[in-house]
């Protein structure tokens, strides 16, 4: 993958041969106009300056096969002037000017081919003798200055391109060195090390990036932390059904009578359900907490509590428990997703039938964009709610089996679209799904 270094570089060289080619494109055709302007200046200037010599038309004609130069002011030697009376007699030519007529003889700026060569010519008509001064350079010569112009304007530009981009990379990398102090401030961290980056002097645009890994890190540590606590919990848990089951068979095996067998085997068969209920409990929380369903969807109510009557009808028929799904519920629908409805009522249900009393009714009954769970048991004492959403809590006065996970999975389950509240009453407990805010 291409360093952050060079695609940073790149960027900036990229934008910066765009503006130099831009400004040197503008300085080239600038320099240029402005080279045109200043020779067209000059041919105007000699012409004129060569009509106050005072040639008459008088004057006789020079021999143009050979014509002999006539002494003229000096200028460069790239200029060259014919000097052409009104009958058209060639008075005066500098040196090296060719014997054929510049122009065709209109005041004003040409450019005319002569012996196959271009030339770039001003013709100045004398206003009292009709004299024609006829000075021009050829367009080689011309481009040959510009030419040696731009050469003197690049050169130096491109020489100071490369320069800058040697600068450009030294200050690009230095300018990533915070990035490098944190790269190496992380590669240095212990495994077990979740504290805050101890990194000093950080741009104000690495700020964000360093409070999110400082963010990151703590919700590490919390998960290591949550992770411990629920491995500890979950292995004190698996202890009692484990020793009830290992203490019941021994009991069995060494029964030798009929109802002392069968009492030992009815607890081994209600320690196997205790721990068959942990681990799918402990699977859910372990699933749900770590791969929580997609907050999106919706759910009939009615229809995920039909699936929970079902899943728990051993349970419901043990207890002798009736399990009601009234009409509104059946009609209700939940923006939720199907799985984790299904698992908040089955922990919820599970929950009010273990607690609630024998002979019971547990009745599934819909809320304003919510739900709630009723049955006829004491419940939750209102000071103890908050600490019962806690996984492995269970409520202080309680004798029956459980293993304190039912609440704290039902809740992670709804979040973050709903929260569970309780209330106690005389008729007995009810829990309530409601939506966030």
């Amino acid at each position: 993958m291409t360093s952050l270094r060079l695609r940073l570089f790149l960027l900036i060289a990229a934008a910066t041969a765009l503006v130099w080619s831009l400004a040197a494109g503008w300085t080239i055709l600038s320099a240029r106009a402005d080279v045109e302007r200043v020779l067209d200046a000059r041919l105007r200037e000699a012409a004129v300056m060569v009509a106050s010599l005072g040639y008459a038309d008088g004057a006789p004609p020079i021999n143009t096969a050979n014509p002999a130069p006539i002494p003229l002011p000096s200028y460069e030697r790239q200029l060259s002037c014919q000097i052409w009376s009104v009958t058209g007699n060639l008075l005066g030519v500098s040196e090296g000017a060719p014997a054929q007529a510049l122009s065709a003889g209109q005041p004003g700026f040409s450019e005319p081919v002569v012996d196959g060569v271009a030339w770039r010519v001003y013709t100045h008509v004398a206003p009292d003798t009709g004299l024609r001064i006829m000075v021009g350079d050829t367009l080689a010569v011309r481009q040959q200055l510009i030419t040696g112009l731009v050469q003197g304007l690049l050169v130096p530009a491109l020489i100071g391109l490369v320069a800058l981009a040697f600068l450009l990379w030294i200050g690009v990398g230095r300018g990533l060195g915070p990035v490098r102090r944190i790269a190496e401030a992380i590669a240095a961290r212990a495994p077990d090390d979740q504290s805050p980056l101890a990194v000093y002097r950080v741009p104000g645009e690495l700020s964000p990036l360093t409070q999110e890994i400082d963010d990151l890190f703590a919700r590490i540590e919390r998960l290591r932390s949550g992770e411990k606590r629920f491995l500890a919990s979950a292995a004190h848990e698996m202890q009692t059904p484990l020793a009830g089951l290992r203490t019941h068979a021994d009991i069995a095996l060494r029964a030798s009578d009929g109802p002392t067998r069968e009492r030992a085997l009815e607890r081994i068969r209600q320690s196997v359900d205790r721990t068959a209920r942990l681990v799918r409990q402990l699977l859910e929380w372990s699933r749900h907490d770590v791969d929580r369903a997609p907050p999106g969807g919706s759910a009939m109510l009615g229809s995920a509590a039909q699936i929970v009557r079902e899943e728990l009808a051993h349970l419901l028929e043990q207890r002798l428990v009736t399990l009601e799904i009234t009409d509104a519920a059946r009609a209700q629908s939940l923006q939720l997703n199907q799985e984790a409805l299904v698992i908040a009522l089955r922990n919820l249900v599970e929950n009010a039938a273990l607690h609630g009393p024998e002979h019971g009714v547990v009745t599934v009954d819909a809320e304003q964009e919510g739900f709630a769970i009723k049955d006829r048991g004491g419940g939750i004492a209102p000071e103890d709610a908050a600490m019962m959403l806690e996984p492995f809590v269970r409520g202080p006065a309680t004798n029956l089996p459980g293993s304190g996970l039912g609440l704290a999975i039902a809740a992670s389950a709804l979040a973050p679209q709903m929260v569970l509240t309780f209330e106690r009453s005389d008729d007995g407990f009810c829990v309530r799904a409601s939506p966030v805010g």
